[in-house]
């Protein structure tokens, strides 16, 4: 299979209080994953998980280390090269959404096809809005949506995307049990397709149906779990570091 994301003894460092004093965030983290695979990242509160998917993307420049995606390193791209780096090939769906307020919920999901200039089917579009479940008008303002409907929004926009990479930060968290098992749904599909995936979740059982999942503890990984049930993943998170 091949390596489509690779990071390489990360460590991510951040200053806090008035003296500046570094904090470190994630301790020398190395991971592959492949194309077509589905990763899932797991651990308690406060363990990392969010910075290292922000890391990965090129979000988020590591202290020291080194991250490649699809043979690139996004950190010694110029901004522009980066941005059109991440447009072109990474999709993002953000635990707080990431939308713009004041654009519609349809503009917001076309948003990225319009900068890459590519062409909007809105068949397509409103197709795929019915198969998640999306209730609200696509013409209202995102602003005037509920939160479960605004996340509709941000998934919509990176699965219209066809991204190779698709970071998730807990992208079913404000959803209803059943959008929560078509979303997953989609993203399995287009793992199967040849995506890669990449998602920081809370549910066990949803992490159990990914094909590998790695367990984060105070900034480090601890397991990496291939076709993880979750009795492993419950065992994983309730073991106690020696």
């Amino acid at each position: 299979m091949k390596q489509v994301i690779n990071i390489n003894h990360v460590k991510k460092q951040v200053s806090i209080g008035n003296h500046k004093q570094d904090l470190e965030i994630l301790h020398d983290v190395s991971l592959t994953v492949n194309a077509g695979e589905f990763l899932s990242i797991i651990g308690p509160s406060g363990a990392g998980k969010s910075t290292l998917l922000n890391v990965m993307s090129g979000l988020s420049r590591p202290t020291s280390g080194q991250v490649i995606l699809l043979g690139t390193d996004p950190y010694h791209l110029r901004a522009a090269k980066a941005a059109a780096f991440r447009r072109d090939q990474i999709g993002f769906i953000f635990q707080s959404y990431n939308l713009i307020p004041a654009l519609p919920a349809f503009d917001n999901i076309v948003l990225p096809l319009r900068l890459a200039h590519k062409k909007i089917n809105r068949e397509k579009i409103y197709k795929l809005l019915k198969e998640i479940n999306f209730e609200a008008d696509p013409s209202h303002f995102v602003s005037a949506l509920s939160g479960g409907e605004q996340q509709k929004v941000a998934i919509a926009r990176v699965l219209v995307a066809n991204s190779r990479i698709i970071f998730a930060d807990e992208p079913t968290g404000a959803l209803d049990t059943v959008s929560r098992r078509i979303i997953f749904g989609l993203l399995r599909k287009l793992a199967n397709q040849g995506a890669c995936i990449v998602m920081v979740t809370h549910d066990i059982e949803m992490a159990a149906a990914t094909d590998v999942a790695i367990t984060l503890r105070d900034g480090r990984l601890e397991k990496i779990i291939k076709k993880p049930t979750a009795t492993e993943l419950f065992q994983a998170l309730s073991e106690e570091r020696v």
